[in-house]
């Protein structure tokens, strides 16, 4: 091989690498068009959901039971605002239906025709939501390509993708893109988890189909490290409809209680109690956990 080949052979390889705008303007241009993902002022879909209580499994080898959950969703950038529309049937068969409103920084829940404010870490979640969409999230790296940078290609279901890393404020997300159709194939954000520590979440979006000259996947496949979470298949979907105000009203006496969204979870107070000697209930959040001391149980009994 020639002096002259070696330089060759790595401009041609340098040259199949794009650059993370690129890969970035590409997905863009499969979506519909830079015009018409920009024009996105609001969606309305219908889903249904399949999600796993992970954690919540009788033993650690058990499967993850699912709740399964059936709705509408109506989403307004333009106006900053937010409705779910939801029938919610848990593992042990009970059906909620539930109504959430989110109105920019306030929100309503409503659960079978019970309503109070929304919690300031469920509005925090729509507003994050908002951010991390497709639509939003790849027009806001194609403005700021000074907060992408490049990701080593990973395999992912037998193909090689390429992928930039974006951060901005307080999302830091890694975007994976098909390498023959330019779409999105992954997202994956990193985050804390007061019980899983790392909490490694990857959406992949399949599936994908028109909805008014712009493209959506009508699957989405959540994994928390590694193992499925949710499973969302959107059934119908509407871009750039009219919307009546009268969908979004949150009552007075629910506005004059509502907690502002805050992204910053309040810290969790674990109360020990005994109920044995050596033997504790940890109490605090949602959940409950048990908490034995082995080694100062007498020798004569066992914990299975």
């Amino acid at each position: 091989m020639s002096a002259l080949a070696v330089p060759l052979i790595l401009l041609a390889s340098l040259a199949q690498t794009p650059a993370p705008r690129d890969l970035v303007a590409r997905a863009v241009t499969a979506m519909g068009g830079e015009n018409a993902v920009r024009g996105i002022q609001n969606y309305t879909i219908s889903f249904y959901s399949m999600n796993f209580g992970l954690g919540q499994e009788e033993t650690p080898l058990s499967p993850p039971r699912a709740t399964v959950t059936i709705g509408t969703q109506t989403t307004d950038y333009a106006s900053t605002r937010q409705i779910s529309v939801t029938e919610v049937r848990n593992p042990a068969g009970q059906i909620n239906k539930q109504r959430r409103i989110t109105l920019g920084n306030i929100g309503l829940l409503e659960t079978n025709g019970n309503q109070v404010p929304d919690g300031p870490g469920a509005v925090a979640n729509v507003a994050r939501g908002w951010r991390r969409s497709l639509e939003r999230l790849l027009i806001s790296a194609l403005d700021n390509p000074s907060r992408l940078s490049p990701l080593p290609a990973r395999t992912w279901r037998g193909e090689s993708v390429r992928g930039v890393h974006y951060v901005a404020e307080r999302d830091t997300v890694d975007v994976y893109f098909d390498g023959r159709s330019g779409l999105p194939v992954l997202a994956e954000v990193l985050s804390d988890d007061p019980i899983l520590g790392d909490r490694r979440t990857v959406t992949a979006f399949t599936r994908w189909q028109d909805a008014g000259g712009v493209l959506y996947p009508r699957q989405l496949d959540t994994e928390v490290n590694g193992r499925l979470q949710i499973n969302t298949i959107v059934t119908a979907l509407a871009v750039n409809g009219q919307l009546a105000d009268s969908l979004f009203v949150i009552p007075d006496s629910i506005k004059s209680k509502a907690q502002p969204g805050n992204p910053d979870p309040a810290p969790i107070t674990v109360t020990l109690v005994e109920l044995a000697p050596n033997v504790w209930r940890a109490e605090g959040g949602s959940h409950h956990s048990l908490i034995v001391d082995r080694e100062s149980l007498p020798d004569c009994l066992e914990v299975s």
